[in-house]
Parts: C-alpha cells; structure tokens; sequence
C-alpha cells in the first residue's frame, strides 16, 4: 500500500437541499435525482449499475473531472475542510492510503474482500473495482485508487472497519501525490513476507 497525501485543493462544494444553482443543473442532468423520501442519489463516475451513491439533505456534493457529483458526509465534510467563501473551501490534508491494481496485495485490502464486499474483476478492466458503496454498487477500472480514509484496528493490529472508496485515475492525478512511492511499495512486499 502507498501513503498519498491530498494536495492543497480549494474547491467548490454545494450542500445537498441548499437549492444552490449547481444543484439545480445536477438535477436537471440526471446527475442527481432527489427522491420522495428526501434523500438524493447522485450519479458519480462509479455508479454504472443504474444506482446512485445515497446521500441525505445537509451532506455536501463535489464534482469530479468530468462534472460527476459525489456525496461527502455533512460531519466528515466540516472536519476535513475550511470555509473560504461562497461556494469555496479548502481541504485539510492528512496523509491516506490507497492501493492499485498490480501492487502487491495487503492485509487491508484482503479485509475489503472478506468484510465489505470488494470484488476485483481483472477480467473486466472498464470494471476491475466493485464494491457496495454510498447504499449503491460502484465500479471503477483498473487504473483506479482504491483509496482508504480511515482504518479501525484493535490492540493486537486486527482490522476492525474501513472507510474507503475508489478515485478515477484522472482526479488522482490531479489532486494526490504519492509519498516515497518505492519505500511504501518495499514496505509492503516487506509486510507480505
């Protein structure tokens, strides 16, 4: 597994129920559908299988790249990033993990198999990532982040939970660097001995 780290991003972000104006053109593009309940579901790049990621009136949306929302939890969204102005904040960065296709594989990723329902489809590269994310099944190809955003262990070192989600390969670029990227390989072809 690699350690990224978020470049220092200033973003928009829109907060679902808000009525702001890029909520509105999402909404007359299909990109976010608001359901009987209240609740939304947003149409993210990963979300091929005709189901939008959920979210709930209050989290807040990014767009990626190509203009795609995706839902970020209200709570998680305040603590990871600073109002600026408007629309605009800035996002605080902590160091992650991510995982990609062709590294060596990890304990993590192995719990995402066995625990969260990860499934990796090498025959399928339009699809290699899946997973039931968001309330919704999102895939992503194989040139993907399999990015992890938070990852609960006990004492001993067992994993317990993880957050985690895919990141096209266009939007990592853009916004991660990955930090000693030969040491963190080393280090885990290290751990896997």
């Amino acid at each position: 597994m690699r350690r990224v780290l978020k470049k220092t991003v200033r973003l928009q972000a829109w907060q679902l129920g808000s009525g702001s104006d890029k909520e509105k053109e999402l909404i007359r593009q299909g990109k976010i559908v608001p359901l009987p309940d209240g609740s939304y579901e947003l149409f993210s790049q990963e979300a091929v299988h005709g189901e939008g990621e959920k979210a709930q009136a209050g989290d807040f949306f990014k767009v990626d790249s190509l203009d795609s929302p995706y839902p970020n939890p209200k709570e998680q969204f305040l603590k990871t990033h600073v109002h600026l102005k408007e629309d605009w904040y800035e996002q605080i960065s902590n160091p992650l993990s991510a995982w990609f296709a062709g590294d060596p594989m990890c304990k993590e990723v192995q719990f995402l198999i066995k625990e969260k329902g990860l499934v990796l489809k090498p025959e399928q590269p339009e699809c290699y990532f899946n997973a039931p994310l968001w309330g919704a099944p999102l895939s992503s190809p194989y040139d993907s982040a399999l990015m992890f955003y938070a990852i609960k262990k006990d004492a001993e070192g067992n994993i317990l939970d993880a957050e985690f989600n895919f990141v096209a390969r266009a939007d990592f670029e853009q916004t991660y660097v990955i930090l000693d990227p030969e040491d963190e390989t080393q280090s885990c072809r290290n751990k896997q001995k």
